[in-house]
Order: C-alpha cells, then sequence, then structure tokens
C-alpha cells in the first residue's frame, strides 16, 4: 500500500511543476501588460511590430511567421534562420552546443522555400535576434533546443560533424 503512496506523492511533485503557456496576439498584449505581468505567455506577432516594440518585447517569447530568405551556420557560435518580410529581416538563431543546422531544421526551411511559404519560428527575443526553442511549418515541428542523434553538416564549409 505504501508503493502507491509514494507513486502519488511522485505524480503529484511532477504536475506541480507544469505550467501553461497563455498564446495571446501582440496587440491584446500592448493594450494589458499589466495582465500578462508574471505569467508565461507566448506573444504571437510580426517582424515589423518587434523591430518598433524591441525593448518591450525583450526577453518574451515571441512567435514570428515569415519566410525564409537565408540560413547557415556561423563558424563555432551556431546556427540561423533569416526570415524576411517586405523590407524588414530578423534573424532567428540556435547558440552554444548546436553549431551546424541540425537536418531536420535543414529539410524544414528548405521544404518552405520550394513552396514559397513562411516558417513560424518560436523563441525568446534577445539583444541579437530570437533565440529559437521551436520551429514549425505546415505539419511539422522541430524542437531546435534537442540535440539530432545523426551527423550534422555544415552546408557553408563542407564540414562534417
Amino acid at each position: 500500500m505504501k508503493k502507491y503512496y509514494v507513486l502519488f506523492f511522485i505524480i503529484m511533485v511532477a504536475l506541480s511543476g507544469c505550467t501553461e503557456l497563455i498564446r495571446v496576439d501582440a496587440e491584446t498584449y500592448m493594450h494589458n501588460q499589466e495582465f500578462y505581468e508574471g505569467k508565461s505567455i507566448l506573444i504571437k506577432t510580426d517582424i515589423e511590430d518587434v523591430l518598433e516594440h524591441y525593448s518591450i518585447y525583450k526577453g518574451k517569447n515571441l512567435e514570428l511567421t515569415a519566410p525564409v530568405s537565408t540560413y547557415g551556420c556561423w563558424g563555432l557560435s551556431g546556427w540561423y534562420v533569416m526570415l524576411e518580410k517586405g523590407r524588414n529581416k530578423f534573424r532567428c538563431y540556435e547558440e552554444k552546443y548546436k553549431y551546424y543546422l541540425p537536418w531536420n531544421a535543414l529539410y524544414l526551411v528548405r521544404w518552405a522555400q520550394s513552396e514559397g511559404g513562411e516558417i513560424t519560428a518560436r523563441g525568446k527575443l534577445r539583444k541579437d535576434g530570437v533565440e529559437l526553442y521551436q520551429l514549425a511549418y505546415r505539419t511539422l515541428t522541430i524542437n531546435t533546443n534537442a540535440v539530432p542523434f545523426t551527423h550534422n553538416y555544415c552546408y557553408e564549409c563542407g564540414w562534417i560533424r
């Protein structure tokens, strides 16, 4: 009988750590910023709005949807996807131990480019762009924080890692 109490306790501790991410559009967030203070939110916005209100969105989780203009890696710092809508460009990146664009992210980006579609990038706004945690296009969603089990390939320098 004690096993069930321990199991119940473990499940309750695990569930108490779960938080719900509140998804809100940019206009609603701008009108009610105080209401969302201290809550876990995801703000759906566009590149132009982010560039216009950069200081307000800094440190917040954002969802941006736009076509990909370029992608690649920059040495040992990480990889990036450049979103472009109109005349505005915005960099979404992954850094630290993820040096090269993983095959699943590459597949998603090339699929979107071949169809002329827009990808959805989700991540936290930093001083130099959005640090990704998710990329999506149509039915494919990729967790960019996961380390892929297969090799990575740097398309600019030709290295297989």
